[in-house]
């Protein structure tokens, strides 16, 4: 808390410095760009860069902060707001990960403030517990407060997570017959062009790459099932190609589908 009539030291850091207020107005300037902080806003000041406070709070001043780093490269660029499609950048595969990019705002207004709250005091709850395992768990929460963030980030229109749920449902219920976005987009009374765009925006995927995401789910069960023959489970999970099923299976799970079946019973899932 910084009482009223002082103002924030001045330093240049070699961590990232992450600022939560939720009383008062605490007035921050980062290089040469100032930031007035309000209840609800957050701040991120960089690294390297040379931060204080360009004017005395006028008011009792209370806020949350955390000191972190990354290992992994980052960039401080102007951006347009993002979208899932921009941070999910590959998607998992037997043997690989999901690749993410998160895409965060340097400063901004937390939607729900008291969410934000329950979440850096439960980082100042481990920080204060003498129990290694809760003091290891910190990681995980901080890091749950950056997805956090991400997902307000993206906060869309109702009318897009709309489309984008009543889109998957539908590709859910007519996987094994085909879907075409065309007819797909007939049946919600909405342009193909919106479909796309709303589903990925919430989702990161285009309506064709949810379909295959679908079938090959589908198809993954019927393996571990083990009395199909790949032809049957090609078929099964709405691929009428096996060839093109086969090939798109190796291409997301590293192997084809007859090796799969073969390590899921060999490991008992």
């Amino acid at each position: 808390m910084f009482a009223k009539g002082t103002k924030h030291f001045a330093r240049t850091f070699h961590l990232f410095d992450f600022l939560f207020v939720t009383k008062g107005t605490l007035y921050m300037k980062e290089a040469e760009q100032i930031f007035k902080l309000n209840p609800g806003d957050y701040l991120i000041l960089v690294p390297g860069r040379h931060h204080a406070g360009y004017r005395l709070c006028e008011e009792d001043t209370s806020f949350y902060w955390a000191h972190f780093q990354l290992n992994a490269p980052y960039t401080v660029k102007q951006g347009e707001k993002p979208d899932w499609s921009q941070v999910y950048r590959k998607q998992a595969t037997h043997q690989t990960p999901d690749e993410f990019q998160l895409r965060i705002g340097q400063s901004g207004t937390f939607l729900h403030p008291e969410r934000a709250k329950a979440v850096f005091e439960s980082l100042l709850a481990a920080e204060h517990s003498d129990d290694p395992e809760m003091r290891m768990h910190r990681q995980s929460r901080f890091f749950d407060c950056l997805i956090y963030l991400q997902k307000e980030a993206m906060e869309l229109p109702s009318g897009a997570q709309e489309v984008a749920r009543r889109t998957m449902a539908y590709i859910q219920d007519h996987y094994k017959i085909g879907v075409r976005i065309d007819e797909l987009a007939q049946q919600l009374l909405y342009h193909p062009d919106y479909v796309t765009r709303s589903m990925k925006k919430v989702t990161g995927l285009t309506p064709k790459q949810y379909l295959h995401h679908v079938r090959l789910e589908k198809a993954k069960e019927l393996l571990q099932n083990g009395s199909y023959h790949v032809a049957a489970v090609s078929e099964e999970s709405g691929f009428k190609d096996v060839s093109y099923f086969s090939r798109l299976f190796k291409e997301r799970e590293g192997m084809t589908p007859g090796q799969y079946r073969r390590l899921i019973g060999r490991s008992g899932l």
